[in-house]
């Protein structure tokens, strides 16, 4: 007989997985916890379509329980020199207001982002073994 696969029901708002391989990663286990919580703010922007469309900002921490600006941007450059985030837009200031800094997860293939104005990305998709 076979084993019946269980169902798993995210709920309306999905699910953002993190691969095993990833988290075996000595990069990934030695993050700080504010690196880890950017993490999952990024993570939980990810759609499975705006992967290089995602930021990190003081504001959009507040919701997530605050965290202070140096911080923060130790955490994000923490992130890109373990290469678990890439930079795919760097913080612009226009007449038309200003625009954040952008991320993609290193895992997953970067998408196209129309209207974003992404910076060109060289990377190659981080080999999760």
């Amino acid at each position: 007989m076979a084993k019946a696969k269980p169902k798993l029901d995210w709920g309306p708002g999905g699910a953002w997985v993190l691969p095993k391989a990833l988290m075996e990663q000595p990069d990934f286990r030695e993050l700080s916890p504010s690196a880890t919580k950017v993490l999952m703010v990024l993570g939980h922007q990810y759609n499975g379509r705006n992967n290089g469309d995602l930021a990190a900002t003081a504001t959009m921490l507040s919701a997530w329980g605050g965290m202070a600006k140096g911080t923060l941007a130790k955490a994000l450059r923490q992130l890109q020199e373990s290469r678990i985030i890439y930079k795919t837009r760097h913080h612009r200031r226009g007449v038309d207001g200003a625009k954040p800094t952008l991320y993609a997860l290193a895992w997953v293939d970067i998408d196209p982002c129309p209207g974003k104005e992404l910076d060109e990305v060289r990377y190659a998709k981080r080999t999760v073994r």
